[in-house]
């Protein structure tokens, strides 16, 4: 949107037009892995959330719900354990699986994976990873992370 000056926003006034600017709410999150994780086929728990711009990321579930109608961007990066050789992650939207992730090494190496998606969510629907099997690294370098925003709202 172009910048006004100064004489077209007297213009404006004097004409007594008013212009109003809606901004989306702010919806922001990022949580990280600071502690490894290996509970199978649940909901993963990040041990430190960095950010949560309207506290819509669950801490406790790990789960992010949505407060408007609108698109919304999520990426997950992830470091598979070196005590196991493969891990699955589910990126779930409502309970339905978005996308999986998989990364495979031999045991005793890390390998490091990610993933990204635009999905239009309703107010009220949840988003999360689930843990399929394996174990995800953490530490205080944080190499897993979960994180997410709105785009823009719809109707």
């Amino acid at each position: 949107m172009p910048k006004l000056t100064g004489l077209e926003l007297s213009s404006l006034a004097s004409l007594g037009k008013q212009t109003i600017c809606s901004f989306p709410q702010a919806v922001a999150f990022m949580a990280s892995m600071a502690t490894h994780f290996s509970n199978q086929n649940s909901g993963i728990i990040f041990s430190s959330v960095e950010t949560n711009v309207g506290n819509f990321f669950d801490v406790m579930t790990g789960r992010f719900g949505a407060p408007v109608n609108g698109v919304y961007f999520f990426t997950f990066n992830m470091m598979k354990h070196e005590d196991v050789e493969e891990v699955y992650v589910y990126l779930m939207h409502n309970g339905n699986t978005v996308f999986s992730l998989y990364s495979y090494e031999s045991k005793g190496k890390t390998d490091s994976s990610s993933n990204s998606a635009v999905l239009k969510l309703s107010k009220g629907d949840e988003v999360w990873l689930r843990m399929g099997n394996g174990a995800l690294h953490g530490d205080h370098q944080r190499f897993s992370t979960f994180a997410g925003f709105l785009l823009f709202e719809t109707k």
